[in-house]
């Protein structure tokens, strides 16, 4: 199991960050390698909704939600990632005064026993030079209130933390 954890420190309060990652239908705006995504259904958020993503080479991911902390975390797990034999990823915001730190928590397991595990530690490192912005492009939808039209390369890497002063307020 590999495990791949992001941090964004966004400009905006908690409740604005969490209803913008709450819109499981919305995921195509700011992740670059998911080019549509709807809900398989009328549930739209909560324990059992269904998030489809199209990527491209008329490849098709399921995410199944499997846990809801209204205005606090959500996890989906999806079994039909191209080479994994189970994704789990845990979307969390938590308040940093004035801000919200969105936090990505995915545990990856690839296919192919043994074999999965080795390809694994080269993979790895790959999927961080191909998505080095993984939460950039949600920093700026939230923060633009529109959706980047370019590239997460084109982006500042979002501060991985929200921090605070010496006064205890949360600097800028």
């Amino acid at each position: 199991m590999f495990r791949i954890t992001n941090t964004a420190c966004v400009e905006a309060p908690a409740h604005v960050v969490w209803a913008h990652l709450a819109r499981l239908d919305a995921v195509h705006l700011w992740t670059d390698v998911i080019h549509r995504s709807y809900m398989a259904d009328d549930l739209v958020c909560g324990v059992g909704a269904e998030r489809v993503c199209e990527l491209a080479g008329r490849r098709t991911l399921h995410e199944r939600v499997i846990v809801w902390e209204e205005g606090r975390s959500f996890t989906y797990i999806s079994t039909d990632a191209p080479w994994m034999k189970l994704a789990r990823n845990r979307w969390s915001v938590d308040a940093v005064g004035a801000r919200a730190l969105a936090t990505s928590e995915a545990e990856l397991e690839l296919r192919g026993g043994w074999f999965g595990e080795m390809l694994g530690h080269l993979l790895m490192p790959l999927l961080r030079l191909f998505l080095p912005n993984p939460l950039a492009r949600f920093k700026y939808w939230v923060e633009e209130g529109r959706p980047y039209a370019g590239s997460a390369r084109s982006l500042p890497v979002p501060p991985v933390a929200c921090r605070r002063s010496r006064d205890g307020g949360v600097e800028r």
